[in-house]
């Protein structure tokens, strides 16, 4: 019997880490990170999220933006479907894109690593830093102290 604890232990072990190297998204546990919608106007408004606060840190950004959406003080309007790529934002805040017009709400990162790789990739600037679009969705992006994740109506 203690012999398969051990195996199952090990097992367990073996698989937690490998979850955990595989997952998609992540977010740091200290720090903050910016969400900044912007409207069809253009202007911008900005949330600041502390990452201690955020209760799911395996969704990347999912996680930030779920932790705006259950504020009891001044929640954020969200709407996200799930399909089999992750989750899907359909309405956020005052953006609600009109499919029929090929308009989608586009997402924009200060994170190097999730930036879009593909020829004339959007890029926005917000301060100083120069934003481009996520190359990955919004369940697999990588959420970093400092960061900053810019939401906006786009038509393909």
């Amino acid at each position: 019997m203690k012999r398969l604890q051990k195996i199952l232990s090990a097992v367990l072990v073996v698989l937690m880490a490998i979850f955990s190297v595989v997952s998609c998204g992540s977010v740091d546990g200290q720090g903050d990170v910016t969400v900044v919608i912007e409207s069809r106007d253009g202007s911008r408004t900005e949330f600041k999220v502390f990452l201690s606060e955020v209760e799911n840190k395996d969704e990347g950004a999912v996680g930030v933006l779920e932790h705006l959406a259950a504020r009891e003080k001044n929640p954020l309007a969200l709407d996200m479907s799930s399909s089999t790529y992750g989750k899907f934002i359909n309405s956020v805040a005052d953006l609600t894109p009109d499919t029929a017009t090929g308009e989608f709400i586009s997402v924009y990162t200060s994170v190097e690593a999730d930036f879009g790789t593909w020829a004339d990739v959007g890029e926005k600037t917000y301060g100083e830093l120069t934003l481009k679009s996520s190359g990955v969705g919004i369940s697999s992006m990588k959420v970093k102290s400092g960061c900053v994740i810019l939401l906006c109506i786009e038509t393909y």
